[in-house]
């Protein structure tokens, strides 16, 4: 991640306000259920705010998932042979437009898959799985070596090995 940023969990005092993706459901999200989600155990909300500041100018949810491997339609290199695949799921991942286009998108990407590469360490999983907003939405995942689904065109996984091997911890 760049040094331009501090990637934490969400807390009470960062600054929501002014926050806009361009995605109404996403800013929406984040200003009124993300602090719900990480009191209640759900998700955990990680936020990016510049160095010494609480504007928050970027942010992901994380959540574990239970991917239906028939109902989905996995590829069966993805599933591992099992009908019920264990993963994480990046629930929301948004960057206010200021900072769109200029590379941020993927250090955002990196930080989300690397967060939930040391959650499968410790609590297992094989997959990483994002469902998309849109079709631009795919097209950046699919970018980064998600692979989408058989049954739900926007929804696209990556195995934990995969993103290990990016990440260059393989």
């Amino acid at each position: 991640m760049t040094a331009q940023f501090v990637s934490t969990r969400l807390a009470e005092d960062h600054d929501l306000s002014t926050f806009d993706s361009g995605q109404a459901t996403l800013d929406d999200w984040l200003r009124s259920m993300a602090q719900r989600a990480c009191v209640s155990g759900t998700a955990r909300v990680y936020v990016w705010t510049p160095e010494g500041e609480q504007k928050v100018v970027a942010y992901f949810a994380l959540t574990p998932t239970l991917v239906n491997r028939d109902e989905d339609g996995v590829p069966s290199g993805a599933a591992g042979g099992v009908s019920r695949i264990p993963g994480y799921l990046i629930r929301r991942l948004a960057l206010d437009r200021s900072f769109q286009g200029q590379g941020f998108g993927a250090e955002l990407l990196y930080d989300a898959v690397s967060k939930a590469v040391a959650a499968a360490e410790v609590g297992g999983g094989r997959l990483i799985v994002v469902d998309a907003i849109d079709d631009a939405a795919a097209q950046f995942y699919r970018k980064y070596a998600f692979t989408p689904v058989r049954n739900t065109p926007r929804r696209l996984v990556m195995k934990i090995a995969t993103a290990r091997n990016a990440l260059g911890i393989g």
